[in-house]
């Protein structure tokens, strides 16, 4: 597609709800180069500044590959148990309204039904906002 000596592949961003196509290269230094897709009825080609730094997000070397609690990596059960015993402890003393949820505009119908359930419903705030343009 663009005279690579790899082959692109046709994807879409996944930053929010628009979902705009992109062209994806590896770069034979184990990165993808980006581009928009200019046959894509979304974006025809454009992207924004998050979609032209997708590529940016493909490298594992500064990820966090376990959890990291007061900077000492742990397991999943006890970060996760700290998580739940933090916001339990923070809505018990500030009320439900101390709870916030931001999500992705990425997110399923089911996932938005779970998480506004579980806000909603469970802790008893409407504090919940996405990215989300559908």
């Amino acid at each position: 597609m663009d005279g690579s000596p790899f082959p692109s592949r046709r994807s879409t961003c996944a930053y929010c709800g628009v979902g705009c196509g992109v062209l994806l290269t590896p770069d034979g230094a184990g990165g993808v180069l980006v581009k928009g897709d200019p046959d894509h009825p979304a974006n025809f080609g454009k992207l924004c500044s998050k979609g032209s730094a997708l590529g940016e997000t493909v490298g594992v070397e500064q990820r966090l590959r376990a959890p990291m609690v007061h900077g000492e990596e742990t397991d999943w059960d006890t970060a996760l148990q700290l998580v739940a015993d933090r916001f339990s402890k923070t809505v018990a003393e500030h009320g439900p309204d101390a709870a916030a949820f931001y999500v992705s505009g990425q997110l399923l119908t089911e996932d938005y039904y779970v998480a506004n359930k579980l806000l909603k419903g469970f802790i008893g705030t409407a504090n919940i906002a996405t990215n989300s343009r559908r």
